[in-house]
């Protein structure tokens, strides 16, 4: 059962990295309300360095699934998580591996749902920071000539200096 030791070691290595994302996440959200630049410029670098390893770790559990469904005679592309719960027949290899699998969803549905309220908050803060320029920025009226000159507006932002 070797290769079998070897994918739940890959999956218990994809907890501990998806644990340390999330906990990433949280970091950036506070980070994102402090206002933070730099911090937040360092935290999206570690996060990407963690998703890179998920992404390793993943092709590892895909090849060592497959190479496993291989051992067992099945030829099938589905390398699912579920498939391979499905053929364990020692209630320890399984148990192992569905709480794995709990983990995971459990971490991933975390991450994602910390990652659309990180983006909701961006997105207020753009709108302010939008609303801000706009309330600063005093428009003046333009330069030109003809009968369409009294209705244009340039904002000092849009001025070339």
């Amino acid at each position: 059962m070797e290769p079998l030791n070897t994918i739940i070691q890959t999956l218990e290595t994809m907890v501990d990295a998806h644990t340390r994302l999330l906990d990433l996440a949280k970091g950036k959200r506070n980070l994102l309300v402090e206002g933070n630049i730099q911090g937040l410029q360092s935290q999206i670098h570690r996060e990407a360095l963690c998703v890179d390893e998920i992404q390793k770790l993943e092709q590892i559990r895909k090849q060592k699934v497959q190479e496993y469904m291989e051992q067992k005679g099945i030829t099938d592309d589905s390398q699912t998580l579920e498939e391979l719960i499905k053929l364990q027949q020692d209630n320890t290899y399984k148990a192992k591996l569905t709480n794995a699998a709990k983990q995971l969803r459990r971490l991933i549905q975390e991450i994602s749902q910390l990652n659309e309220s990180n983006q909701q908050l961006i997105q207020t803060s753009l709108s302010f920071i939008q609303y801000s320029i706009g309330m600063f920025a005093r428009k003046e009226p333009a330069i030109g000539y003809g009968p369409n000159a009294k209705n244009r507006y340039t904002s000092m932002l849009d001025a070339k200096i």
